[in-house]
C-alpha cells in the first residue's frame, strides 16, 4: 500500500486540481530525466557495485506529503541516482504566486557503505507532522536515525528524534544491492497508478458542467472529425504562430499515430470555445481546445490538442480562453449552441470546495485526516432551474 496525506481546504487559494497538474508535470520531468526504476517481481533487488562506480537510476516512488499536517501539499519524489551514487528524495513545494512547483530541498543519502551497514529511507509520521527519516543498521541493529521535515516551506533537520514516530520504509541499500521496499515490478505500476492518479485529481477539478452526453448527433460527428486529425499531434498549440500559414502547415503535419477513440468529456468555457477530453489507443489521458465557427468547412478551429498528457484545470482553461479570445488567429464564433436541449445552454458551473488528493496510500489510512466536505453547487443548480421554470410558467 503507498501513500497520501494531503488534504486541500474549502475555500483555499490553490485549488487541488492546479495542485496536482502542476506536480504531475513535475513528476513527469523527473521520469523523463532519470526514468523509471522496476524489478521482475515485487520485493526484487536492483545491483550495484560501489567499488566499480556502477549505481542505478531512476525514479522509486513519488507521492504527495503534508509535511506541516496543515493541508500543504508537497510533491516528494524517491530516486537513485547513478552520477553521484546516491539515494535521493527530492522534494518540491507549490508555488502559488508563480503557479508552479518549486524545489524545497534535495535529501541524498551514499551507497558507499561500510561491509554489514544497511541504509533505508523511509516516510515518519506522528500526530503532529511527516518526516523522511534516514537510518543505518549495523548486522539488523539500527545504529543512525536523521529525521527531516518542512516547516512553513522551509527544510530543517532534527538534532534531536521527535517521539512517537511510526515508520514506512520507501527503500533500502547496501553498498552491493538496492532494494525498493515499494512494488516496482509491473514496470513500476505503483509509480504509474500514483501519476494517473495525479492526473486524475486535475481532471475532477474541472467545474465546468460535462456537456457530452447532450450534445446534438451532428455537432459531436463534427468534433469527433477535428479529434482525428488532433490525436496525429502530440503537441499543438496556435498560440505558437504568428501567422495562419504557419498555422495550417503545422495542422497539415501529424508526428504520431495515434488513433482517436471517443470522447469522454466535454466543457463549453463559453463565447464557442470547447474543451475535450477524448481517449486514444495509446492513452485515456489526452486533450483539444475548439473553437465553434462558421468560417471553415469543419465547423470547429482546433486551438490546441495534446495527447499523453496531464488533464488542465480550472486556472489553466480560464487563461487559455482569455488568450484565444484575444488571439488573431482564432476564427470568429459560430452563433447557436450545441445542445440537444436549448434550455441548458445558459452557462453553469458547478464548483466543488475542498477537493482532496485521492492518492495510493503508504501509510495506513487510519491516521489520515477526514476528507474535506465537498460543496454545495448542486443547490445553486437546482435554485436556477426553479427559476426558469417560474419564468416560463408566467409566459
Amino acid at each position: 500500500m503507498l501513500l497520501s496525506i494531503c488534504e486541500v481546504p474549502s475555500g483555499a487559494s490553490d485549488p487541488a486540481g492546479k495542485t496536482a497538474s502542476v506536480f504531475g508535470y513535475k513528476l513527469n520531468d523527473e521520469i523523463l530525466k532519470y526514468g523509471v526504476i522496476k524489478t521482475d517481481e515485487c520485493g526484487g533487488y536492483v545491483e550495484l557495485n560501489c567499488g566499480a562506480g556502477i549505481y542505478p537510476t531512476g525514479v522509486i516512488y513519488g507521492d504527495i506529503i503534508d509535511f506541516d499536517n496543515n493541508k500543504s501539499p508537497y510533491l516528494v519524489v524517491f530516486r537513485t541516482d547513478s552520477e553521484r551514487g546516491c539515494a535521493s528524495v527530492d522534494i518540491y513545494g507549490y508555488n502559488a504566486q508563480k503557479k508552479e512547483a518549486e524545489l524545497i530541498n534535495i535529501i541524498s543519502k551514499g551507497y558507499n557503505l561500510p561491509e554489514g551497514v544497511t541504509g533505508e529511507i523511509a516516510i515518519g509520521y506522528n500526530d503532529e507532522r511527516r518526516y523522511i527519516v534516514y537510518n543505518e543498521y549495523t548486522d539488523g541493529e539500527k545504529t543512525k536515525s536523521d529525521f527531516y521535515t518542512i516547516m512553513d516551506g522551509t527544510a530543517f533537520q532534527y538534532v534531536s528524534a521527535p517521539e512517537h514516530v511510526s515508520e514506512s520504509g520507501v527503500l533500502s541499500y547496501s553498498n552491493s544491492s538496492l532494494h525498493p521496499e515499494v512494488d516496482v515490478s509491473d514496470y513500476n505500476r505503483v509509480l504509474d497508478d500514483f501519476f494517473c492518479d495525479l492526473k486524475n485529481a486535475s481532471a475532477d477539478s474541472v467545474s465546468y458542467a460535462d456537456i457530452s452526453d447532450n450534445v446534438i448527433e451532428e455537432e459531436e460527428e463534427k468534433i469527433e472529425n477535428v479529434l482525428r486529425k488532433a490525436a496525429k499531434l502530440t503537441r499543438f498549440d496556435i498560440g505558437e504562430y504568428s501567422d495562419i500559414y504557419d498555422y495550417n502547415t503545422a495542422l497539415r503535419t501529424p508526428n504520431s499515430d495515434d488513433i482517436f477513440y471517443s470522447i469522454t468529456n466535454l466543457y463549453d468555457l463559453g463565447d464557442q470555445i470547447y474543451y475535450v477530453r477524448f481517449a486514444t489507443n495509446k492513452s485515456f489521458y489526452n486533450y483539444a481546445v475548439l473553437r465553434r465557427t462558421n468560417s471553415i468547412d469543419e465547423d470547429y478551429q482546433l486551438l490546441a490538442s495534446r495527447t499523453d498528457s496531464i488533464p488542465l484545470s480550472d486556472i489553466e482553461l480560464e487563461g487559455m480562453k482569455n488568450a484565444y479570445t484575444h488571439n488573431k488567429l482564432v476564427y470568429k464564433k459560430a452563433r447557436g449552441n450545441i445542445l440537444k436541449n436549448s434550455s441548458d445552454s445558459f452557462d453553469l458551473k458547478i464548483f466543488s470546495f475542498g477537493k482532496m488528493f485521492d492518492m495510493p496510500k503508504l501509510i495506513n489510512s487510519d491516521i489520515r485526516r477526514p476528507a474535506a466536505l465537498i460543496g454545495g453547487g448542486i443547490c445553486l443548480v437546482m435554485f436556477v432551474l426553479l427559476w426558469v421554470y417560474m419564468a416560463s410558467e408566467e409566459e
